[in-house]
Order: C-alpha cells, then sequence, then structure tokens
C-alpha cells in the first residue's frame, strides 16, 4: 500500500515539474538543473540589425546566490547584460529561492555582431557559464563532482556551463 501512495506522489510531483518549468512545442525549451537552477519563458527578439536581445527567467534552486557570469553563441560575437537604466553588468545574481524575470526595459542579454540573419522560429543555442555562490572556488586540476559521482577535469569547480535552446521571435 505504501509503495503506491509513493508512486502517486511521485507522479504528482512529476506533473507539477512539468507544469512549473516546461512549455509547449512552440515555445523555447526550458531548461531545470534539480537543486541548482531552472529557466523557463526564453526568446530571443529576432530584428533586421546586426543586434538582439534575450530574454528569460532564472530561478535560484539553490541554497548560495546563483551567478550568471557570460553567455556564449556562435551567432553572435559578445553577448553583454544591461538592467533597466541601460548600464552594463558585469554579472547577474540572483538570491536563493528568488526568480528574476529577464523582459525588454529591464534587464536583459544584447547580443552584438550577429553574424546572419534570425528568422522568427529558429532555435538558438545560448550556453550559459554560471558560478554557485559569489566567490570562485580555487582553480584545481582534477576535482570530484558529488552530484554527478565522477572525477572531471580542471577547473572552478562552483562554475558550470550549460546549453539552452532559445526561440526567436519578431520584435
Amino acid at each position: 500500500m505504501n509503495l503506491s501512495i509513493k508512486k502517486i506522489n511521485q507522479a504528482i510531483a512529476s506533473f507539477l515539474i512539468s507544469l512549473l518549468f516546461f512549455t509547449s512545442a512552440a515555445q523555447a525549451e526550458s531548461l531545470i538543473i534539480p537543486g541548482f537552477m531552472g529557466i523557463e519563458s526564453s526568446y530571443i527578439e529576432a530584428s533586421d540589425v546586426d543586434t538582439a536581445n534575450a530574454y528569460f527567467t532564472l530561478v535560484n534552486l539553490h541554497y548560495e546566490p546563483l551567478l550568471l557570469l557570460g553567455i556564449k553563441t556562435e551567432l553572435a560575437e559578445n553577448v553583454t547584460f544591461y538592467d533597466s537604466n541601460n548600464e552594463v553588468l558585469e554579472y547577474v545574481e540572483v538570491l536563493p529561492g528568488e526568480r528574476l524575470v529577464m523582459r525588454p526595459g529591464g534587464i536583459h542579454a544584447e547580443l552584438t555582431a550577429i553574424e546572419s540573419s534570425i528568422a522568427a522560429g529558429e532555435a538558438i543555442e545560448l550556453t550559459l557559464h554560471t558560478r554557485r555562490g559569489r566567490e570562485a572556488m580555487e582553480y584545481v586540476e582534477e576535482f570530484f563532482d558529488n552530484s554527478l559521482r565522477e572525477t572531471k577535469g580542471g577547473g572552478i569547480p562552483n562554475e558550470d556551463e550549460y546549453v539552452m535552446h532559445v526561440t526567436a521571435r519578431n520584435q
């Protein structure tokens, strides 16, 4: 009896997570890294010029601040964060349990020197460079990743990169 109740609870939890983080096929895919972060409602404004703006909602599921240090994409030479006053941000910080909604007139990422035009409906690959906590840990040659139970190559243990696909839409 307890086993079936556990299965029902797991099914309900899975359904609720899918309602919170997954969008329809017509929109960009959501990204969730359990215990760390969730990304939803993402899109890029397509335009005829060599710049575009990226918007998404970033949810910090970790117990430390989450820093979005940068974004890379093959589509553009540079990606810069801007605040609501159109001032450049070195990084974007989301406190534990908080949700940051990037939107026009607010915090957003600007892609500049775009090499080719962006068509509405096109999926764009963005690589997010993130850090758990405000300070970088000391660089190590190899480290053990507890969440994956494997040894990783060198790097900064509390910094990672995640790939997300964002759909372009017309301005």
